[in-house]
């Protein structure tokens, strides 16, 4: 694969933008979306169907800019509330291709655990042994040392999703079968930490 896909964010960049940002990061590193989202021109407004938050973005040149706000002359097109990036029904044809960059693949849930750990170890806070364990495949990865883990325990989708910052928050995960064993106190520092990745990437 050639040189990375252009993906930029103004320079205050609100949550919705840089977690958009982040999933289109996610997609530019699949082959096939990749090829996708290099051959894109025009621009797609977005609206958060839970806040008063919107962005535009804009493809050109084999890259992508993302900016709050909705353009003029654009219609935001309702991002459906409660799912990670699905948009509403929409005929364009440009809108239906963002669509499918929103929703890149899972990636496996020991790689999405261990580049969590990678953006978090040594935080404030943050655990200094982690053990997650996969309950559909009953294997489990450690990082970290210390005498006591923070542990998470779930299905392998359920925890893919949680370390790779989908969801609103490190809670969403535990409405999906994601289970911890920690102190309420690691709790937030992991809510914390879930937002990192998903508004860092």
């Amino acid at each position: 694969m050639s040189g990375a896909v252009r993906i930029e964010v103004e320079a205050d960049p609100t949550p919705l933008v840089l977690s958009l940002a982040r999933v289109l990061r996610e997609s530019a590193a699949v082959p096939e979306l990749r090829d996708l989202l290099t051959g894109l021109t025009g621009k797609v407004a977005l609206r958060s169907g839970l806040d008063s938050q919107a962005a535009t973005l804009v493809f050109a040149d084999g890259g992508v800019d993302v900016h709050h706000g909705v353009d003029l002359g654009l219609e935001a097109i309702p991002l459906v509330p409660f799912s990670e990036y699905a948009l509403a029904a929409t005929p364009d044809p440009l809108a239906s291709a963002v669509a499918t960059l929103l929703s890149p693949p899972l990636p496996a849930w020991r790689d999405a655990a261990s580049s969590f750990w990678a953006a978090n170890q040594g935080s404030k806070g943050f655990p200094e042994r982690l053990r997650v364990v996969c309950q559909t495949e009953e294997q489990e990865v450690h990082f970290g040392e210390g005498s006591r883990a923070y542990e998470v325990h779930g299905p392998a989708d359920a925890l893919a999703a949680a370390f790779s910052g989908r969801g609103d928050s490190f809670l969403f995960a535990l409405a999906t079968g994601v289970t911890v064993v920690g102190s309420v106190g690691q709790l937030s520092t992991m809510c914390g930490a879930h937002w990192k990745v998903r508004f860092g990437g």
